[in-house]
């Protein structure tokens, strides 16, 4: 199990590969690999925020349980119907077979699909990532407010 002084060793590795983000500079001019993403995990301290910010990087933390931000689970768990619906539909088919079938199931669209959601709700729940001055400033701001 992990602690929070594991966090820290983890950033002390991860931020010197890291680009500095700079106040004042508009995300278009802001270099690549300067937003440090993460979610709320019991072993997130408040040293390691401050180590964070102080570093020069800038945080965005994600709001509790927020499986929306992760669209590789959305695909896993289509993956995973797709393989029931095979099992089903074939049985007594190697299973090698029914995996086959299964991600034949998974069309480019509608996987570019999840991730597209994925941004949606990052842009609904993390609003200062469209804010004055955010990353994604106007960029979906045509968008209507509600799921598909």
């Amino acid at each position: 199990m992990q602690n929070s002084d594991d966090w820290l060793l983890f950033l002390n590795g991860l931020l010197p590969t890291m680009n500095r983000f700079l106040p004042g500079l508009s995300w278009r001019l802001q270099r690549d690999r300067c937003v440090l993403l993460y979610d709320k995990a019991p072993i997130d301290s408040a040293e390691a925020d401050a180590f964070i910010a102080t570093n020069g990087f800038f945080a965005l933390r994600l709001p509790p349980y927020s499986p929306e931000f992760q669209p590789i689970e959305e695909v896993f768990s289509e993956y995973s119907y797709q393989l029931k619906t095979a099992h089903n539909s074939y049985p007594g088919v190697p299973e090698a077979l029914l995996h086959a079938v299964a991600l034949s199931k998974l069309t480019a669209p509608n996987t570019a699909s999840h991730f597209d959601q994925s941004l949606l709700e990052a842009v609904r729940n993390v609003p200062e990532l469209c804010a004055p001055g955010g990353p994604l400033e106007g960029l979906f701001a045509s968008l209507p407010d509600v799921r598909d």
